[in-house]
């Protein structure tokens, strides 16, 4: 389910499209319209349902000082939407992004807590590949993405092959030693018969 703020923007972009229809509806009744679109009876449910609901943010840990060139990276690379930035002292220490329904948060790590591992991190990759997850993102073409992401910057780290499930798929790390995961949102077999 897309989030309120996407439900709210659908909304908005449907009272928009209808207006210019000369068909003047409230907002109110084009978020009902959009929460039935979307399966739900009313937009009192959808709401319900959506407040009810967890979410996950995810914070991508980047060596301190290369925030800004993590989040123009995600954005040339995977279509990240930026959002705010905390500064300190002037300067970026934490960039808000969004991939689709996702939050990211761009950081960068703490020069102390580098200098002093005992105290725990979370540290950046000292190399490509040096992290204990990876990040999938499912696309419409995997061969495109993957193009995308390596003129951003990113280094190929396999292949493009078919898995077991027919979706095409292949990993990179971008250029802050994170791996991404592309994969074919349908299967090849299915692509073919439609």
């Amino acid at each position: 389910m897309p989030s309120l703020d996407r439900v709210k923007s659908m909304a908005k972009e449907l009272r928009a499209s209808l207006a210019a229809q000369d068909i003047h509806l409230g907002h109110s009744a084009c978020l009902e319209i959009v929460a039935r679109q979307l399966g739900h009876d009313s937009w009192n449910i959808l709401k319900a349902n959506s407040d009810a609901k967890t979410e996950l943010a995810i914070s991508i840990v980047v060596e301190h000082g290369r925030e800004e060139e993590a989040a123009a990276f995600y954005q040339r690379a995977f279509g990240a939407v930026r959002g705010g930035v905390y500064l300190f002292e002037g300067a970026p220490i934490s960039i808000d992004l969004r991939i689709g329904d996702v939050a990211i948060q761009v950081g960068g790590a703490n020069p102390r807590r580098e200098m002093e591992p005992h105290r725990g991190g979370p540290f950046f990759p000292k190399a490509n590949g040096a992290v204990s997850a990876v990040f999938t993102l499912e696309v419409a073409n995997t061969e495109s993405a993957v193009k995308r992401a390596i003129d951003a910057g990113a280094i190929p780290r396999g292949k493009l092959e078919v898995a077991t499930d027919g979706r095409r798929g292949a990993t990179v790390f971008d250029p802050f030693g994170h791996i991404w995961g592309l994969r074919d949102k349908t299967p090849v077999r299915l692509r073919r018969a439609a």
